[in-house]
């Protein structure tokens, strides 16, 4: 079995970054913003709604992602 590696103490801000990404995601999928996108509009034949609730996953992913390997 290998051992799990400890968390890299080089960068304190780390977390306080994660954290404001996670906050960011919580005020962008919440009620408001998902309403001024429910407008029966389509891109592409996709609905409005469910493009912006795609990229705004996808953004969530890739920002976590490279925020998390960044300190790595």
């Amino acid at each position: 079995m290998n051992p799990t590696p400890k968390p890299a103490a080089g960068d304190p801000q780390r977390g306080q970054r994660l954290l404001f990404v996670a906050g960011l995601f919580v005020v962008l999928l919440n009620y408001p913003l998902l309403a001024a996108f429910d407008r029966g509009g389509r891109v592409a034949g996709v609905p409005v709604l469910y493009l912006y609730v795609l990229l705004t996953w996808l953004l969530l992913i890739g920002l976590t992602g490279w925020l998390a390997r960044k300190a790595g």
